[in-house]
């Protein structure tokens, strides 16, 4: 599997989070920090994103940085 495949994994699980508790990326940027763009591309999987960015997103999100890595 490539690691593409990793990422687009991750992706889906944040979108799964995310819409589940009701964020909008937009509102999801604001928290983080980060470029509401660059949230898209971390959720379609085209991002590369780092550890620490991941970690960003699991607290705006509220939820343990290792529920985003099961399953995946």
């Amino acid at each position: 599997m490539s690691d593409n495949f990793f990422y687009k994994k991750l992706g889906k699980k944040i979108i799964k989070v995310r819409e589940r508790k009701k964020i909008s990326q937009e509102n999801l940027s604001f928290s983080t920090g980060l470029d509401r763009t660059y949230i898209c591309r971390i959720e379609k999987g085209l991002a590369n994103p780092t550890l620490k960015t991941i970690e960003k997103i699991a607290n705006a999100l509220k939820i343990k940085l290792c529920l985003l890595f099961e399953s995946i």
